[in-house]
């Protein structure tokens, strides 16, 4: 399927046609006048000759008195006509052409011979048109010569004008792919063309301002549903946690009662993603930094959601370098227990019914920073990986969850001073996280 032409080769090719059409009709006109003059001065300067033959031509005498054309290729007739009575030819040159022949141009003058009054003398001289056509053929020439030279230097200039064109679009065009990376829509630059450039950067920013308020609201919507779901989540979980530890219980009623704290656990968990998220994107979330134990978080964690492991049929493997220096860490306790807790779900989520999932804890070669790298296989490739750190987007549609958790580590991870590196090799997905080192 061929691609549809862009903006820049739109102009290009706009350019283009307008100079060789301007070129083509200017060069037209201009060889028609010149054919029209060139051809003028022809023939007044065979009329000339003409007329000065017939002038020296002299019927006095008993014989006629006739002067030859000089002139190379010049061929000459002349009549003498009385009225009632033919014409008679007083000379024919030998190459006299019949008629109109092609390649010739003649003219014809005519005067009386002063014998009678009534009486004429007619001259014909003509010439080979050979000469004229040359003429013509070299203004032929230049003219081809100068369309081609301005089409060559409208595809020279065309490039040039077009980037100069193109330039306020351009500017729109990179405020808005840095908004990619950026959490904040900011407005578009609007140049002050009067054009529809200028129209088109105004309405984008209308359409950003509305896509700001949207974005609020839903952020606005979300702080005040997670706070309002919040204590009832935890009445409720504390409600089957005492039910729970009833001693007459039947264990058909405590397997029920775990499902259901499970349950009220995930809708926890989910309702503190969403106040994250309303946090991150207000700017509302501090940080409390304090030297802590990297790997007995990561430890703690591993051994929180074991379970979850074995029941999902996926084995759990935890590797700790030993032979580093330490892995005491500068960083927020929740905000990293969020992190790492994520990663950890991510793989348990996506990766295949029996495949193992591998923590490591080591430190990094490059930058001697702690870092913890959750690798697990995948079903199918994931493409694109930076769309994995978009809010809301999920992988496999079929999954749990609401595409936040990645999205929330790389954020949080940035508000540390670092990044979450997400690769895949092989078939097997990389997350790694390295964070600075306690001082």
């Amino acid at each position: 399927m061929l691609r549809p032409a862009s903006l820049r080769a739109h102009l290009l090719l706009a350019f283009t046609a307008v100079v060789l059409l301007t070129t083509l009709l200017g060069g037209g006109w201009q060889y028609r006048r010149l054919r029209t003059l060139l051809t003028a001065a022809d023939d007044d300067r065979l009329r000339a000759r003409a007329a000065l033959l017939l002038a020296r031509t002299d019927l006095s005498g008993a014989l006629p008195v006739l002067p030859l054309p000089d002139q190379t290729g010049e061929t000459m007739r002349v009549l003498y006509q009385r009225p009632g009575q033919p014409a008679l030819e007083l000379f024919r040159s030998a190459r006299w052409p019949h008629s109109r022949a092609r390649g010739w141009r003649q003219v014809r003058v005519a005067r009386s011979p002063g014998l009678f009054p009534d009486d004429q003398l007619t001259l014909w001289l003509a010439h080979p048109a050979a000469p004229l056509n040359h003429a013509l053929a070299q203004v032929r020439a230049g003219l081809a010569a100068a369309a081609a030279g301005s089409l060559l230097l409208a595809w020279l200039l065309a490039p040039v004008l077009s980037r100069v064109a193109l330039r306020p679009l351009r500017r729109i065009s990179r405020q808005a792919r840095s908004m990619g990376s950026s959490a904040e829509l900011a407005s578009l630059p609007v140049p002050a063309t009067g054009d529809e450039v200028q129209e088109l950067a105004e309405t984008l920013n209308q359409l950003l301002t509305r896509l700001r308020e949207g974005a609020q609201l839903q952020d606005n919507f979300l702080a005040a549903a997670a706070h309002e779901l919040r204590t009832p989540l935890a009445t409720l979980q504390t409600g089957l946690s005492v039910a729970a530890q009833a001693p007459d219980l039947p264990a058909a009623a405590r397997v029920q009662l775990a499902g259901h704290q499970d349950e009220i656990r995930r809708l926890s968990r989910l309702v503190d993603d969403f106040l994250l998220v309303s946090r991150l994107r207000a700017g509302a979330l501090p940080l409390t930094l304090q030297p802590l134990a990297f790997e007995e978080l990561v430890l703690s964690l591993a051994d929180r959601l074991l379970p979850r492991f074995r029941a999902a049929g996926r084995p759990l493997l935890l590797h700790i370098d030993e032979n580093a220096p330490g892995f005491r860490v500068q960083a927020d306790a929740d905000k990293l227990t969020t992190i790492v807790l994520n990663l950890l779900e991510n793989a348990l989520r996506h990766a295949p019914a029996g495949a193992a999932v591998t923590v490591t804890v080591d430190c990094a070669a490059d930058s001697g920073w702690p870092t913890l790298t959750v690798t697990n296989p995948v079903r199918a490739s994931l493409g694109d990986l930076s769309r994995l750190t978009t809010a809301y987007y999920q992988a496999d549609v079929l999954s749990e969850g609401a595409g936040l958790g990645l999205w929330l580590s790389s954020r949080l991870a940035e508000l540390h001073g670092t990044t979450l590196r997400l690769s895949e090799q092989d078939g097997i997905f990389h997350a790694a996280l390295a964070l600075p080192p306690a001082p």
